[in-house]
């Protein structure tokens, strides 16, 4: 029996400490986020302070965004016991109908008719009437405004900086979420702008005073991010935000469609027991015959592959998956973003993973 008192027993105690104390450090190390930002000369400017001088994007974010760009407080450590991305996304997955303190949420709900007869509601929080800036929130594939983390989202835009004018959050819920009525045979996908478009110019008219922003998570961020790249130039939104946004549509599909323990007894039959539902409710509708659809199959389709395959493949128009997830991500369209964008993602996302970055 080791004596902790003797010589070598308080070695033992001090080799022990000194171990735990740099394993400590080189994790929280690991925790440092790195940003990635365009350089003084060619960071977007914001604003005109004089004749010659100017507030670029990169000014902004290292002067008002110190849990960023501080060395001292740039860090996300995770709860112990919450210290991988496998073990954070099976517990936001288990809390995701939790109604607490933060997320206790009202919504005033409307609804918006597409032009091809799909129906989208938005879920405004906390109230449509109203002034100051606007914020646009899109949730991931399944989601919608009921999520925890949207209606704690919610909930802190407009009570956090209330101060200062305060937000009106609108959620924009994708065709046949957050009980909204299917209207339409033509489902959404990763990389379907079209509604969101509509619903930026009616919230834009109706709000003309109003600062816009769009803020989107996982699926909803890539939506967010290809439709500002569309539009360029011209986009009408003030800024957006990118919250673990797959950008590589093909990159997250493969990490999503993997044998493991997370997709196979959590997200998969999470996500697919959320779509399958939204298609059972859709069958009062009559479909296009072009899509030659196989029902039988997409009614037993057990991974998302098999959705997209079989479902969102056709009713989009593309030859095939492949091309599906060329055209659906938003990697392609980054360069053409002439807004201020901030995108925040983790290098151990189990969903998105860091290899989808367009980093280059």
């Amino acid at each position: 029996m080791l004596d902790f008192f003797s010589p070598a027993g308080v070695l033992g105690l001090v080799a022990l400490g000194m171990g735990g104390y740099y394993s400590c450090r080189r994790y929280i190390e690991g925790c440092r986020v790195k940003v990635i930002v365009a350089d003084a000369k060619t960071s977007l400017i914001v604003r005109q302070t004089t004749d010659t001088g100017t507030v670029t994007l990169r000014d902004i974010l290292y002067a008002e965004c110190p849990s960023l760009t501080d060395p001292r407080q740039a860090l996300m450590v995770p709860t112990p016991y919450l210290a991988t991305g496998l073990l954070q996304t099976i517990y936001a997955t288990m809390r995701v109908r939790l109604y607490d303190r933060n997320s206790d949420v009202t919504y005033e709900r409307n609804m918006f008719v597409m032009k091809d007869g799909a129906t989208v509601s938005l879920d405004w929080y906390p109230s449509i009437e109203g002034k100051g800036p606007i914020a646009l929130l899109l949730s991931g594939v399944g989601g919608s405004s009921q999520e925890h983390h949207i209606r704690a989202m919610a909930k802190s835009l407009v009570t956090r900086f209330k101060g200062g004018g305060g937000f009106r959050v609108v959620v924009v819920n994708h065709r046949g979420t957050a009980r909204t009525p299917i209207t339409s045979p033509r489902p959404y996908d990763s990389g379907f702008t079209d509604d969101l478009r509509t619903v930026v110019g009616h919230v834009r008219a109706a709000n003309a005073d109003s600062k816009l922003i769009g803020i989107g998570f996982s699926m909803g961020a890539n939506v967010l991010t290809k439709y500002i790249g569309e539009e360029g130039a011209s986009c009408t939104l003030a800024c957006a935000v990118a919250v673990c946004c797959p950008f590589d549509i093909r990159v997250s599909s493969s990490a999503i469609n993997q044998s493991n323990l997370l997709n196979n007894y959590v997200f998969q039959p999470a996500v697919m027991r959320t779509l399958l539902r939204a298609i059972k409710r859709a069958e009062h509708l009559t479909t296009d015959p072009s899509w030659d659809l196989d029902m039988t199959r997409i009614s037993r389709a057990k991974r998302l592959w098999e959705l997209e395959e079989e479902l969102l493949v056709k009713t989009s128009g593309y030859r095939d998956l492949d091309e599906y997830y060329e055209r659906s991500g938003s990697v392609s369209y980054v360069d053409n973003i002439s807004i201020p964008f901030l995108a925040i993602n983790s290098l151990d996302d189990r969903i998105t993973p860091p290899q989808g970055i367009p980093l280059a």
